[in-house]
């Protein structure tokens, strides 16, 4: 796996299929404490890759919050200056996960 410092290899980006996100909604992120606004560039049934405007968070743990989808749980896998990939660790049921992602979309 990438250190999450460093945008992952090819291999590991397509564990699972991702998917363009075409109107990239946004989401309010948090970690460590602070709030951040970002958009979601592509989704997988495992993760996310967001965008964002201003500065990228530095922590490992991030929460996700959306009008529908609630509250998405994850881990920064890779970053680079203005992109973060996250793996979703929560919810932890496969069906909801997958629910949650699709809410992020509608």
């Amino acid at each position: 796996m990438s250190q999450p410092n460093q945008a992952p290899s090819e291999t590991e980006r397509r564990r699972a299929k991702r998917y363009v996100i075409e109107n990239r909604p946004t989401v309010t992120a948090m970690s460590g404490g602070k709030v951040y606004t970002c958009r979601i560039e592509e989704i997988s049934t495992t993760g996310l890759r967001l965008r964002f405007e201003e500065s990228v968070p530095e922590g490992k743990v991030i929460a996700l919050e959306h009008p529908e989808a609630g509250t998405l749980c994850g881990e920064c896998i890779w970053r680079d200056e203005s992109n973060l990939g996250v793996e979703i660790r929560l919810p932890t049921s496969e069906l909801e996960r997958v629910l949650k992602c699709i809410c992020l979309v509608l």
